[in-house]
Order: C-alpha cells, then structure tokens, then sequence
C-alpha cells in the first residue's frame, strides 16, 4: 500500500521514538517482509501472545530489502527497525492516517457501459467500454474493471480490485472481501487489516456465490482464462495459475499457489501456503496437506497417488469381507488348537 511518509510523520502518528533511519527519508509503500522493497517499511505482525501458531520466521526479516521494519524488538541484528510496544496499533494508525489524507479521483465509466437498477458505483472507479452491471450490484473505491465484461445482479466487487477484459461474474459473488487475519491476545482476538487487492486476469468466469479475499499486502491472483464453479472460496494472499478449472465448493487456504493448467474437483480442501504445480489434477472430497509436484494425479485424504488411492479405496470397500473371513479363520484356528490338545491328552 502506497503511503508517501517522511520518518518524521510516521513517528509523530505512531507515537515512537527510535529509529534508525534519518526523520526526513521518504518511505513509499507499506508492505510485507517478504515484497518490501528499499523505500518500503515492512511490518513484522506477530500471530499474538496467545496463539498457538509460529510466529514470524527470523529468516524472512534476514533476508527482506525493506528499508524500515516495523516491530517490537530487534529480531535480526544489522537491520533499521522502528520500535513500537504494539505493532498492531502502530499499523492501524498509519492505515488510518493514510486512508483520511487519500484523494479518490472521479469515476472513469465509458459511454457504452449498461448499467442496472440500484447499483452503487464508488469515486475512483474505472470501467472499460462493453461492459454491463448487473441490478444491485456494487463495485467499491479505486476498482478497475476492463472491456466486455458481464457482472450478472448481486455482485459485490469491493475497493481496489482489478478485473481483466471479456470475465465473467455470477450473481452472489464477492470479489475483495477481507482476508481472515487476527492476533490472539489475552483480551481476545484483535483483527489485522488486510490492505491488499484482488487482481483477476482475462477471460475468467466465477461462479455464483464465491468469495474471494484481498491479499494481507499485496495482491490476490486469479490467472488469465480461470474458470471457477459456484460457491468456491478462495482466502487471502492464494495465487491461481491460468486455465485452472476449480469446481464447485473447493477451500483454498491462505498464501497457496496453484500452477497452470490443474483442474481441481469439487469440495478439495487446500492447506495453507501449499504449492501446487502446473498441470496438476485432484480428484473431488480430496484434502491437500502437503506440496504436489507438477503433472501429478492426487486424492484421497490426506492427497496419495491416483493409483494408490484406488488400491486403499478397494481395500477399505472389501474390509466387511476381509472381516468375515478373518473371523472363519479364528474360529478354524481355535477348532484346531482343541482338536490338538484333544489329542495330545488321548495319546499322552
């Protein structure tokens, strides 16, 4: 997110003191650790006191090109920090700040696009020639929207988010909605903004009734020629390859990438931050819990080799008769074991 903040100000809105850098050097966005670039202040936001997950890895602070870090304490030594005790706080003012001191440009709506009944068009919106809004739509500050594109009624498209030319969008779907983000604190838990966008490619159609969140930082991506069935989510920070085809009630878990050319059946549950590679299938009811190497054919739960899945599926489907037959065994085994000590009592 574009801030343009001198140390000065940033100091005086957060309330902190030290820092390494000089008051006068010009920060431009702020970002995550891992996109900061030499302008940039990053913002190390822990998981909170009381969560049960890792918090940030020192490796991403060591090898991160921000300028400025934005934490509690010095992870990694060598790098410029500007401390605070809270870092969620101190966030949430920059936003605040920057987001009252922001000028929204005018609308830019071409002459040939239709638009239905009640809907609700914000400053800052760009809209291509061709194409159509459908009634009780709404489409949020700062969104562009290209050429010949067809936003059927009910559909939410939220601040920020970029839609390609010639996409598709069903009734019921949000495209931008908040990533699931919070701190564990002993109070409770605190959301963490997600200041990020959606960026959708050319030639996709999504389904009726999906959401799709902004990113924590930076974009959500949703390659050119996807093709997404009703009621799919898809969380924050996820990366889609072009022409991935995703059924209808498929997870995708935050910070996954998924390559080109994969079709993924319906209702999969995808872990976060798995990485999926081209040309990869899964079958439907599957759960993914660990990387796929490209080209692969996975299912099951958790995911194994198509091949392998359909040895333990006949398995389990014989296990009633597998059962039965153990149990005649036992039985034939105990009939012998009598029958031996019988034996073994008549002849001494």
């Amino acid at each position: 997110m574009q801030i343009k903040l001198n140390i000065a100000t940033i100091k005086e809105i957060i309330g902190a003191t030290k820092c390494n850098l000089d008051d006068s050097f010009l920060i431009q966005n702020i970002t995550s650790l891992e996109n900061a670039g030499k302008d940039d202040i990053a913002v190390v936001l822990d998981r909170g006191e009381d969560s049960i997950f890792d918090d940030i890895s020192s490796d991403k602070i060591k090898n991160s090109k921000a300028a400025l870090i934005l934490s509690k304490n010095e992870i990694v030594t060598g790098k410029n920090y500007l401390l605070v005790d809270n870092t969620l706080d101190a966030f949430c003012k920059i936003l605040n700040f920057v987001e009252k001191n922001t000028c929204i440009r005018e609308k830019n709506i071409h002459e040939t696009v239709t638009v239905g009944q009640n809907v609700i068009i914000e400053n800052g919106v760009s809209i291509d020639h061709n194409t159509s809004v459908g009634s009780n739509s709404f489409i949020g500050f700062n969104a562009k929207i290209g050429s010949n594109v067809k936003i059927y009624p009910g559909v939410k498209i939220l601040n920020g988010s970029i839609i390609g030319n010639n996409c598709i969008i069903h009734s019921g779907t949000v495209i931008g909605s908040d990533g699931f983000g919070y701190s564990v604190t002993k109070n409770g838990l605190k959301k963490i903004p997600q200041i990020g966008i959606v960026k959708i490619g050319c030639n996709v159609e999504i389904g009726a009734n999906c959401s799709i969140d902004r990113a924590s930082f930076e974009m959500t991506i949703i390659g050119n020629g996807v093709k997404l069935d009703n009621q799919i989510h898809i969380a924050h920070n996820v990366k889609i390859g072009a022409h991935t085809v995703i059924l209808a009630q498929t997870g995708i878990a935050g910070g996954a990438i998924i390559g080109f050319g994969c079709q993924i059946g319906g209702q999969v549950a995808i872990k976060d931050h798995i990485k999926i590679g081209n040309r990869v299938k899964i079958v439907s009811k599957s759960a993914v819990l660990k990387n796929i190497e490209e080209g692969e054919i996975v299912a099951g739960i958790p995911t194994m080799s198509f091949a392998n899945w359909k040895r333990v599926t006949l398995l389990v489907a014989n296990l009633p008769n597998f059962f039965k037959e153990f149990k005649k065994l036992k039985m034939l085994a105990k009939s012998l074991e009598n029958k031996k000590s019988f034996l073994k009592r008549f002849w001494g």
